[in-house]
Parts: C-alpha cells; structure tokens; sequence
C-alpha cells in the first residue's frame, strides 16, 4: 500500500487514525453543524448531510464562525481536523472536543487525501501520514 508522509504543525495533541473526509469548501461550524446528526446543514455544500462522525475531517479552512464548538458537548464529533489555513477558533474547538488538530503542512494535505483513504493523524510528532485506499 502505497503511503505518503507530511509533516506539519500541531494544534491540539493527540494520535488517531481513521477514514478521512474530505470538504473541497472551507467549513462553517457554529451555525451550520447538526450535533444531534453530526454533519453540517449548509444546503449548498458537497458535505450537506454527510456525516462526518469519527472521520479525519480534511478542509482548507474555517468559515465564519469557523468553530465546530457544538462536537464538544457530544459523541458525534470527527476524530480530527487537518486543514490548511490556522485559526484560533478551530483550536478553541479541537480543544473542547478533546481531538487532534494539526495545520502548517510543508505540502498541501489537500492534494493527496481523498475521501475514503486511512489518515493517521499523529499531532504529537508533528505528521500525517495517508494510505490510499484501493
């Protein structure tokens, strides 16, 4: 399996590896996240519904409120964000839904992940790495 390594800046620590989810958009969080669903219910984006519960949430950056505060009050929360451009309220958000959060990428992680590929998200060492899926 071909695997592809990206160092990059942590944000909030921690360890996971999980299915990744990639938004082609900048995410609103705040307003537009069902927490009793765990997706976003902005009708216009290519994640409207799309449950993103447990998945490595890959997006270039936070929109707006940015913060995807309501995932930490409940279970419905992704296992990580990974995007490109740094915010405060993103870490704010990693921070209370306890999960890692890295951004600063030498390379766009962008351009390698897709939906569907294995992302382990190791913010405690400072990488990424991505196994494609078949």
């Amino acid at each position: 399996m071909k695997k592809i390594r990206i160092k990059g800046r942590c944000e909030y620590p921690g360890c996971v590896e999980a299915e990744a989810l990639v938004s082609p958009m900048p995410l609103q969080g705040f307003a537009n996240v069902s927490p009793g669903r765990g997706c976003t219910t902005e009708r216009n984006h290519p994640l409207f519904k799309v449950p993103y519960t447990g998945k490595v949430l890959v997006y270039p950056s936070p929109r707006g409120s940015g913060g995807f505060m309501m995932y930490g009050f409940g279970p419905l929360k992704p296992a990580a964000f990974v995007h490109t451009v740094a915010s405060p309220i993103t870490v704010l958000c990693a921070l209370s839904a306890h999960v890692p959060c890295m951004t600063d990428f030498e390379q766009d992680p962008m351009a390698f992940i897709e939906t569907g590929d294995t992302v382990l998200v190791n913010a405690d060492e400072g990488y990424i790495e991505i196994t494609k899926k078949d």
